[in-house]
């Protein structure tokens, strides 16, 4: 059983015990759900069971309970209040003895892409409405009703992530934001330009980075269960275990891998390979550690211009599969394919060959060269503008000079 029909079951359960449903009616419901594919809550108001009031009352409940801010015992009565006296929740939560803990005031996903003039009020309202109809997070509803673009969804729930975890102010993301739309370009890059984030020094892989690198999740399932990770104030980790995406031994070994690559023992695609083994092959963490052949002029060997395009999301699995069957013997020719296919274009496929001399040659890491390829693409820049744009083009212009004047004196 999938955990989100475990969560809608138990969702009935709450609203049976306080006597807001009847058996009957639940049983109706969670058939009506399985065959139709739409949320218990939605179905169960649609009937008639219940109303808009009862429903949301219930998720909150359910919410609390599960985050452990209410006893399942509280949760019952406060409902059965609400049942029989028709209070607001809130209130009947008082009357249980449930406190609200003090917390900052969250920068809500909507109210954020409003502020900075990304969609307007009635599309907000629209999509609002939608979601709660249908029971999709409000993101995933913007994007599929072409109200923002899958890259703006992700700029967006970034900068509520840092507004969360208290790195900038509400009012710096919605400036960053509007920058990042303005100038197209990654939401990291116009926080750093604005002068509002510096990112951290060590090298690091965040959580949903590592699992798409390992093929576990992928983009849209990710983009979900972060948005309703920052709606029920959980980890997104916390979130992909219950909805089913990973488990929770997945989730662990990949926080055990996320430290490593910090500390620099092993690099973002070395870390998802070795997590895709311990998935797939069901191997200790330190056995698929152990099989990976990690002598550096292999490492560097490894890290192909396909490996980079897929890493970067330019380019799809399906698009370098169909290239490699015409293409196994090298980079170049892969490239020179996807070109002629219309995958990437000319300026595309010169900024990643670029890209992988760098890192082969250890000027940059794996980090740096993905997010400076997309930098230049949106940005229709070359990619050493890119890292002059980026700040990480000093280092790569002393190593290469070092490199010269060696060059010119073994000559002499």
């Amino acid at each position: 059983m999938k955990a989100g029909t475990k969560l809608s079951q138990r969702l009935g359960e709450l609203l049976v015990e306080a006597k807001i449903l009847n058996m009957d009616g639940l049983n109706h419901a969670i058939e009506l759900s399985s065959e139709t594919g739409l949320p218990l809550g939605r179905v169960l108001v649609m009937c008639g069971y219940i109303g808009d009031r009862e429903l949301e009352a219930a998720v909150k409940a359910q919410a609390l309970v599960k985050d452990g801010a209410l006893t399942l015992e509280k949760a019952q009565q406060a409902l059965t209040i609400l049942g029989k006296e028709g209070l607001d929740f809130d209130v009947c939560l008082k009357q249980v003895g449930w406190v609200n803990p003090d917390k900052p005031p969250v920068a809500r996903l909507g109210e954020l892409l409003q502020d900075a003039d990304i969609i307007a009020q009635p599309q907000l309202e629209d999509s609002l409405k939608t979601s709660q109809e249908t029971g999709l997070p409000l993101g995933r509803v913007l994007v599929l009703t072409n109200a923002v673009s899958e890259e703006m969804l992700s700029a967006a729930l970034t900068a509520q992530v840092l507004v969360r975890d208290n790195k900038i102010s509400r009012e710096q993301a919605v400036q960053a934001l509007k920058s990042s739309r303005f100038r197209r370009v990654n939401i990291e890059v116009s926080l750093i330009d604005l002068g509002f984030y510096k990112p951290p020094p060590r090298q690091r892989v965040k959580l949903g980075e590592l699992l798409v690198l390992s093929g576990l999740v992928n983009e849209g399932d990710l983009m979900t269960a972060l948005e309703m990770g920052l709606i029920r104030e959980v980890p997104i980790g916390q979130m992909l275990v219950e909805g089913g995406f990973i488990s929770k031994r997945i989730l662990d070994t990949a926080l055990k891998l996320q430290e490593i690559v910090s500390g620099h023992s092993l690099s973002a695609l070395k870390a998802a390979e070795a997590l895709r083994e311990v998935a797939t092959r069901h191997v200790s963490l330190a056995r698929a550690i152990s099989e990976l052949d990690l002598s550096a002029s292999e490492s560097r060997e490894r890290v192909r211009l396909g490996e980079m395009l897929k890493a970067a999301g330019i380019v799809s699995d399906t698009e370098i599969k169909k290239a490699l069957r015409d293409a196994r013997r090298n980079s170049a020719l892969l490239g020179k394919i996807l070109l002629v296919t219309g995958a990437i274009d000319d300026q595309t496929l010169h900024a990643t060959l670029r890209s992988l001399v760098l890192l082969r040659d250890e000027k940059i890491n794996m980090e740096q060269a993905i997010f400076a390829l997309n930098h230049a693409r949106k940005n229709q820049i070359t990619f050493d503008e890119a890292l002059t744009e980026l700040k990480w083009s000093s280092q790569v212009e002393r190593d290469e000079a070092d490199e010269e004047e060696i060059e010119d004196s073994e000559e002499a």
